[in-house]
C-alpha cells in the first residue's frame, strides 16, 4: 500500500523538475532571469522525458521574470535539456513581456503562439494581434523577432485578407526637444 502512494508522489516530482529545466531556458532566451522562480499553473501536465514533450492543459499560466504566457494548451519541446518550442494554443492564446527600461511593453494574442527560444522569435496564427508599445499590428500571420524587434505579417483571411496596423507618433525624448 504504501508503494503505491510513493509512485504519485513520485511522478508529480519528476513533472516538477522536468517542467523546471524545460521552461527555465525559455524565459532565459527572453531575458536572463534564471534566479527568478518560474510559475507553471494548469489542470494536467503530461511529461514525456523519451520525445522532450510535456503537454500542460486547462487555463494554464506560466510566469517568469518578465515574460508571461496565458492558453488553454501550452507545449514545450526541449532537445538535449534545452527549451526548443514553446507553443501556446487557445482562444485566445496571450503572451506578455514586461518592459526593461526604454522598451516598450509587448502583448501578443492568436490561436497558436509559437516562441523558438533559440532565436527568441514568435511565429503567430489565426486571429493575430500585436501590441508593442502604444502601437497594434493584427492580421492572420505574424512573425516577430524579440531581438531585433522586426516583424513580418499577412493579412486576415476572414475579413479585406490585408493587414491592420496603427502607429502612434514617436514623442520626442526630454534630451532631444530644443529649449525655447
Amino acid at each position: 500500500m504504501a508503494t503505491r502512494n510513493r509512485i504519485p508522489h513520485f511522478t508529480r516530482l519528476f513533472a516538477c523538475l522536468s517542467m523546471w529545466l524545460l521552461v527555465s531556458s525559455a524565459a532565459h532566451a527572453i531575458k536572463n532571469n534564471t534566479d527568478e522562480p518560474i510559475h507553471i499553473n494548469a489542470r494536467t501536465v503530461e511529461v514525456n522525458e523519451k520525445t522532450g514533450v510535456a503537454v500542460y492543459l486547462g487555463n494554464v499560466r506560466i510566469e517568469q521574470g518578465p515574460l508571461s504566457i496565458e492558453a488553454d494548451r501550452v507545449e514545450i519541446h526541449s532537445r538535449k535539456n534545452k527549451t526548443d518550442l514553446v507553443r501556446a494554443t487557445g482562444k485566445p492564446a496571450k503572451l506578455r513581456r514586461r518592459p526593461d527600461e526604454g522598451e516598450d511593453e509587448i502583448r501578443a494574442a492568436a490561436d497558436r503562439i509559437d516562441y523558438h527560444v533559440a532565436g527568441g522569435t514568435l511565429d503567430m496564427a489565426g486571429n493575430v494581434s500585436l501590441q508593442r508599445g502604444e502601437d497594434t499590428f493584427t492580421g492572420s500571420t505574424l512573425q516577430y523577432d524579440l531581438n531585433t524587434k522586426s516583424l513580418t505579417a499577412t493579412g486576415a483571411d476572414g475579413s479585406d485578407g490585408r493587414v491592420h496596423a496603427v502607429i502612434q507618433p514617436r514623442k520626442p525624448s526630454p534630451e532631444t526637444t530644443p529649449p525655447p
